[in-house]
């Protein structure tokens, strides 16, 4: 009677080992997943940004280019020369000032996107880690369930030849340590 019930014991150590590194598997999965959707997100955030960045560049150029025209006709309708001078000076540097600006807004928008890609790379490498202790899960419930049955195997009762027993014949042993009596 003992047999069997150590027989089913040894089964469900292994089940269970087995059970555990498929539900571990499954977990790393599904993290993988939402990993990779994540990555999504931010490629599609950066795509957004550079899109937002090319508007607000255009926004500005034609808001420059009506600040430049306004002061070159401000100058020319006062009747003054603006080929040299303050004036000249003073048309040149906001057109400097221009180019800033929209060398700044487009500065801003490629580092707001390259933030975005970076932050769709980690994803993707935490996905990556996540595939990689999946199949450790798997591997780890596969072993262990092995291990679980090994052991339970190596300490079940085995008969043995008892020499000093005489009639008796057989005696039972657990594991290899030496002929005891139970």
């Amino acid at each position: 009677m003992a047999l069997p019930l150590l027989a089913i014991g040894m089964g469900l150590q292994a089940g269970s080992s087995l059970l555990s590194g498929f539900f571990g598997s499954n977990q790393k999965k599904n993290e993988a997943a939402v990993y990779k959707y994540n990555a999504a997100v931010k490629r599609e955030e950066a795509e957004a940004i550079k899109k937002r960045t090319k508007f607000q560049l255009g926004r500005w150029a034609e808001k420059a280019a009506r600040i430049q025209g306004y002061l070159e006709a401000s100058v020319s309708g006062s009747g003054t020369v603006t080929t040299q001078g303050a004036l000249m000076l003073a048309l040149a540097l906001q057109k400097t000032e221009n180019d800033l600006q929209n060398y700044l807004i487009g500065l801003q928008g490629r580092a707001e996107a390259n933030q975005a890609l970076s932050v769709a790379g980690e994803y993707d490498m935490m996905k990556q880690m996540a595939r990689i202790g999946a199949k450790q899960a798997m591997i780890g419930g596969i072993l262990g369930a092995g291990a679980s049955a090994m052991s339970s195997w190596g300490n079940m009762p085995k008969k043995v030849p008892q020499p000093s027993q005489g009639s008796m014949g057989w005696a039972l042993q657990r594991g290899g340590t030496g002929p005891h009596m139970y």
